[in-house]
């Protein structure tokens, strides 16, 4: 992902508070800052060195000065200036002296005179502080750029981006906790243009957190605010069908079959949910379903041989229990067992066929070979178990 450098683009206009506003230092640094911005939004910072400067020192001997030590203009000049100095030299120090002075003079500031003014300095440090992010993200220092993120966002509450980014770099620091914490900060946010990502990945972070009730609730709540995207929706019906609600899934999955027939994952997953309901026969259509829209479906096919063999078994444990048949009858009955117990085999087979060590279909064939007695067989696939083993 290419995440890109902020800049700040408003022009910086200092309004000077009456009380201070023929301070002589106060005055010098305003004054010498203004003509280093300038030469800033121009784009010639350096040509601005010598106002820079002559603000600092100036600001310097402000903030120690009887008159203007406790005055909150000169706070929000000095925390401005350090933000624009620390940000044209990449010094982390000069920004955290910036963010401190900044700090004082909204302490300072009872009548709110000067808000605009720190708001601007502090705008500064947000925009360092979100291209030391994008700076650490290209050197893949996710936790440096989580960080820096993070710092950035709390200086402009409520900001997407910045909230998004220190998201995602969290969680490509593998700290999945501080990554869901962001993400969950921007769920009311349906106006952020990354609102439907944002949704459709809380659920696996919190499958990641092992925390499968709110991996359910999050895969609902995505699918139900993007009803018509068919990835969400897929999604939510993965997690119900992976994590067991396979009848509460149930009518939301026959729906999204109805709007994409030709998906072969979603008759697997019928299959799946008709099965748990020990709805056999069911299940058995629907992997035929998956099937006929492509053969080779390894896992529709071990299912479909399996189901069958289920059938039968579950046919054969009834007949077992049967204490009045005779034994003519209950030989005829094994005999047909059997004969529907082949439908099983093509199944399996086809499955080998695209996957040779696949050991549930080995171990389906398996299965049924011993109970058709076909002893050859039988030895011929245990050696191939064998050998995976």
């Amino acid at each position: 992902m290419n995440i890109k450098k902020g800049i700040l683009f408003a022009a910086i206009f200092f309004s000077a508070g009456s009380l201070f506003a023929q301070a002589g230092k106060v005055k010098s640094a305003l004054t010498n800052f203004q003509k280093y911005y300038e030469f800033k939004q121009a784009g010639n910072a350096k040509l601005g060195e010598t106002f820079i400067k002559s603000a600092k020192e100036a600001i310097d001997a402000a903030i120690v000065h009887d008159k203007t030590k406790e005055s909150a203009e000169a706070w929000a000049y000095y925390g401005t200036i350090y933000a624009n100095i620390g940000a044209d030299a990449n010094n982390a120090e000069d920004i955290a002296k910036a963010k401190e002075a900044l700090a004082k003079a909204r302490q300072l500031d009872k009548d709110n005179k000067f808000t605009e003014n720190i708001t601007l300095g502090e705008q500064t440090i947000y925009v360092y502080n979100f291209n030391q992010g994008v700076a650490a993200w290209d050197k893949q220092d996710y936790n440096a750029a989580y960080n820096a993120f993070h710092e950035a966002s709390l200086i402009v509450p409520g900001d997407t981006t910045t909230t998004y980014y220190a998201g995602i770099a969290a969680l490509q620091s593998n700290d999945y906790q501080k990554g869901l914490e962001k993400y969950l900060a921007l769920v009311d946010r349906k106006d952020y243009s990354e609102h439907k990502k944002i949704l459709k990945d809380l659920p696996n972070i919190y499958l990641t957190l092992q925390d499968t009730t709110n991996a359910l609730k999050y895969a609902g709540i995505a699918a139900k605010e993007y009803p018509e995207d068919s990835e969400i929706a897929n999604q939510n019906i993965n997690f119900n069908i992976a994590l067991g609600n396979t009848a509460g899934i149930m009518n939301d999955l026959k729906a999204q079959i109805e709007k994409e027939p030709t998906n072969k994952t979603l008759y697997f997953y019928l299959g799946i949910a008709e099965a748990s309901q020990n709805n056999e026969q069911a299940a058995l259509e629907a992997y035929k379903k998956a099937l006929e829209i492509d053969p080779d479906y390894t896992d529709a096919n071990v299912n479909a041989g399996v189901v069958i063999m289920n059938l039968v078994r579950e046919d054969l444990q009834k007949l077992n229990s049967d204490r009045n048949i005779t034994n003519a009858a209950y030989n005829a009955k094994v005999a047909e067992f059997k004969e529907r117990a082949k439908g099983a085999e093509k199944y399996f087979l086809n499955a080998i066929k695209v996957n040779p060590n696949e050991e549930s279909a080995l171990r389906g064939l398996k299965s049924l070979y011993d109970f058709l007695q076909e002893e050859e067989k039988s030895k011929e696939i245990q050696a191939k178990l064998d050998a995976l083993n």
